[in-house]
């Protein structure tokens, strides 16, 4: 899994583990500015992909849509960038309402995974 989300603790810090690091597991606390969508070659975001980085080395990790091995924690990490940030799609702002935003992630999330992996409320 690598660099997760263990914690959503307010709007400006989530507390993060890297698990496999080299060494041993450690964690902090993050901005959640700094995750950042994957780039496309042309230089866009891809809203299916976040990148997040480890605050203690640097190593990042990047998770899809559908939450890989912790869907939970992934799908809720899309869901509160979408709804602090909009969507680099461009179907969803950030002045949206925040319903909206996880109606456009659990669409993303069925498209990407199918239908069944959506594991959210």
């Amino acid at each position: 899994m690598s660099v997760y989300v263990a914690a959503f603790t307010s709007p400006s810090s989530w507390e993060v583990i890297h698990d496999d690091a080299p060494g041993g597991g450690h964690g902090g606390t993050i901005d959640p500015t700094t995750v950042k969508h994957v780039q496309n070659p042309d230089q866009t975001e891809n809203h299916n992909f976040l990148v997040i980085a480890c605050p203690v080395c640097d190593s990042t990790s990047t998770h899809p849509v559908g939450g890989g091995a912790q869907p939970a924690s992934v799908q809720q990490m899309f869901v509160n960038k979408v709804d602090a940030n909009g969507c680099p799609c461009g179907q969803v702002l950030s002045a949206d309402p925040t319903a909206l935003g996880e109606s456009h992630v659990h669409l993303q999330c069925a498209r990407m995974d199918g239908s069944g992996r959506w594991v959210l409320g």
